[in-house]
């Protein structure tokens, strides 16, 4: 391309002597200059009028007759042209590739414009959201789907987690809808049917609180029948003593697991409100659970700090105390299932420390002891239900494996989430890290407090 350019700038300074010497023969120089400068450039637009011709056809008529300049203009044009036909075919080889593959899904995959406005869905659409893509195509998707939550879903932009909602199509399906940005602002948008996933956890939550319901009768009475033999000991047998405080020990780890079931099936089955939400003192629930833990286990050393200086430059009112907003029954349930744990697992020799302070954006309440610590690849699994790092722990400790499930779906409702750290023979440390949005935070002098 560079010797082209410089063989027409070749031609242009022939032409232009060529010029000059026809007008110093008219002894007119800029004539002849000029009758040759514009000749050349007539040329040049005849040409180009062709090549500008052609390129409107798209390229595919028979190249025009032009001169070597446009000639090879034209060559190099019609090599980008194909090869942008050949992407073209690929790209679209591909679309089709896709369609057909989401075509073949059981869910339904729907792809909405920037506009909020139906470009295509699969034939499962029609079943799972009642879309057909002939009837309905660009038409706006909250038209069809008229579910709020899926619409603040769609504008939030945040599509790490997925979103239940009720079908349009009908009352009785489940979806789950999982959405991600797709070329630019198009949204790619996945509905899956968990009807039947949704019925076995209604089945599954139903039966544990039936069941634990149920239970709670006959533990009422063997446990009534066992304290009256325990009071009757004397006259008793030793074998038949130690049997009896055994079953008694048994019968009140069991209404303490049945109490949990209970709890915990209340707060998976019952969705959190605005009425059950209430400003409460965080330091007064603290103090609350730190004084219960010290009357039941007398003897152990049981600390709670309040680091005010962590949250000064957050305070709105004059002289009132850092203030929560949650459910109090549920945030004193979890607060005091992680400090019993620390003082069941510290031993009576070890201390146990509950600790408050903001760090960044969120406020933190750990619980800190002095245990024997837990094996890291037990971790993960600690927040399941009846899952136990030490087996061996269960007859010694009495507790029910439900406590860190039910710490777990407290902070989920308060939007928090629950850290844990521990090394082997150095402690625990169990962090419940609320975001600063669920704080009321008044000025208070900023002091460092030890309870």
């Amino acid at each position: 391309m560079k010797s082209l350019f410089s063989s027409e700038l070749f031609k242009l300074a022939f032409l232009s002597i060529i010029g000059l010497l026809v007008g110093y023969q008219w002894h007119n120089v800029w004539l002849g200059l000029s009758v040759v400068l514009v000749l050349y450039i007539l040329t040049l637009l005849y040409y180009y009028r062709r090549y500008h011709a052609w390129l409107l056809g798209g390229g595919r008529d028979k190249k025009p007759f032009t001169n070597m300049f446009w000639a090879t203009n034209i060559d190099q044009t019609l090599r980008l042209l194909n090869d942008l036909r050949d992407e073209k075919r690929l790209l679209e080889a591909d679309v089709e590739y896709f369609k057909e593959s989401f075509q073949a899904l059981e869910s339904a995959v729907v792809l909405v414009d920037r506009r909020g406005r139906i470009d295509w869905c699969n034939l499962a659409a029609k079943q799972l959201l009642g879309i057909e893509l002939e009837r309905d195509r660009g038409q706006l998707l909250m038209n069809l789907i008229r579910a709020p939550e899926m619409a603040q879903y769609l504008e939030s932009q945040t599509f790490e987690t997925a979103l239940e909602i009720v079908s349009p199509k009908t009352a009785d399906m489940r979806l789950e809808i999982q959405a991600a940005v797709f070329r630019q602002d198009f949204k790619l948008i996945f509905a899956r049917n968990i009807s039947d996933i949704h019925k076995l956890e209604t089945m599954r939550r139903d039966f544990v609180a039936n069941v634990s319901h149920e239970l709670r009768t006959p533990l009422t009475v063997i446990t009534g029948y066992l304290d009256t033999l325990s009071d009757h000991t004397d006259s008793l047998p030793d074998m038949w003593g130690k049997a009896i405080g055994q079953m008694l020990d048994q019968s009140h780890r069991m209404d303490s697991m049945v109490e949990d079931l209970i709890w915990l099936s209340r707060l998976e089955s019952l969705p959190a409100t605005d009425e059950d939400i209430e400003a409460m003192p965080l330091e007064g629930i603290l103090t609350s659970v730190v004084s219960d833990a010290r009357l039941s286990a007398e003897g152990s050393r049981i600390d709670l700090e309040m680091d005010m200086r962590s949250f000064e430059g957050l305070s709105i009112e004059l002289a009132m105390p850092i203030q929560i907003r949650g459910n109090y029954a549920e945030l004193r349930s979890a607060f005091g299932n992680l400090v019993q744990n620390a003082v069941k697992y510290s031993g009576a020799d070890g201390d146990v420390s509950v600790h408050c302070y903001r760090y960044r954006d969120s406020v933190v309440v750990m619980v800190a002891d002095t245990g024997e610590g837990i094996d890291p690849i037990h971790i993960p699994r600690l927040t399941e239900r009846f899952y136990r790092a030490d087996s061996s722990r269960t007859s010694t400790t009495g507790g029910t494996g439900l406590g860190l499930a039910i710490v777990k779906h407290v902070l989920a409702r308060h939007d928090a989430e629950l850290e844990i750290t521990s090394k082997l023979g150095k402690g625990s440390k169990f962090s419940c890290v609320f975001p600063l949005s669920c704080l009321k935070v008044a000025k208070k002098t900023a002091i460092k407090r030890i309870v």
